[in-house]
């Protein structure tokens, strides 16, 4: 895993094309329109990594790391958000509409339930989509219906909930859509790996992720080290929690060692919405 700026986008692949690489639209009889559409996807996705639709310069006065867990398997609820609230901490809960309570080959997704009581325990509920699609496989009006209907389903369940964050399902964006996000979300979390420091993307905020299979031990004190040497701000994502995790996921002896590690280091540990805060996003 690299901590810098690399070449091509870094989706999180997995076994099924829900949770894996998105697929690319395959044309009715032609290999090619299938080639031609990945690299449209990787073309935009790589656009939308280099060009800021909206960036503000980072305003916090002391480091900060937020923990993020998208989809959000059940354990991330039952087991993730216990560790965090042991350590003073919440994290962001990033919530495909679509897919509450579903069960397929790597998790069980958490229900309803599970994020009314994330939200009444002081974590953040952050938009994934309702039918977690990759953005760029959607046209602009099918993308906002969609947006709208991920928004409008966790506010039945939340009815207070506003100025929500955004992740992108698979980590790829596309440039479109970025520029569509910077009006309907209030900030967008991307999978490039790295410290956010200096100025900030706010439609592509960098992040790592936290994961048994990717992170070492040393690497994971790396990235805190840097966080403090460059007061930034240090994103995580991950999945599931257990103590044998999914390729995508931490167990919790890595998640307390990120969070013991961070206060440790006077880091402060914040859900995205109240680090923007301190950044001084709007």
């Amino acid at each position: 895993m690299s901590d810098g700026d690399s070449g091509s986008p870094e989706p999180i692949a997995g076994p099924a094309t829900r949770f894996g690489r998105p697929p690319a639209k395959q044309a009715a009889n032609s290999n090619g329109d299938a080639i031609i559409d990945r690299f449209g996807a990787h073309l935009g996705h790589a656009l939308a990594r280099r060009l800021p639709v909206r960036s503000i310069a980072l305003g916090n006065e002391r480091p900060i790391v937020s923990f993020t867990f998208d989809d959000f398997p059940a354990s991330a609820h039952e087991v993730g958000a216990g560790l965090l609230e042991a350590h003073g901490a919440r994290g962001t809960y990033f919530t495909a509409t679509g897919m509450l309570g579903e069960a397929n080959p790597l998790w069980t997704v958490a229900g309803p339930d599970a994020v009314v009581d994330l939200y009444a325990r002081g974590h953040e509920i952050g938009l994934h989509t309702h039918s977690h699609r990759a953005v760029f496989d959607m046209a602009r009006r099918e993308f906002e219906a969609d947006i709208a209907a991920n928004r409008a389903a966790l506010r039945r369940l939340i009815p207070g909930l506003t100025r929500e964050t955004f992740a992108y399902p698979y980590g790829f964006a596309g440039y479109a859509r970025k520029r569509q996000l910077s009006r309907l979300a209030r900030a967008s979390r991307s999978v490039q790996p790295g410290v956010n420091a200096g100025r900030l993307d706010l439609d592509f905020v960098k992040a790592v992720e936290l994961i048994d299979c990717g992170l070492t031990t040393a690497a994971l004190e790396r990235l805190l080290d840097e966080v403090v040497a460059r007061r930034g701000w240090l994103v995580f994502l991950t999945h599931d929690i257990a103590a044998e995790p999914t390729r995508f996921g931490a167990s919790p002896d890595l998640v307390t060692a990120a969070l013991e590690g961070a206060r440790r280091r006077g880091i402060d540990i914040l859900p995205m919405c109240d680090a923007l805060d301190r950044i001084g996003a709007a």
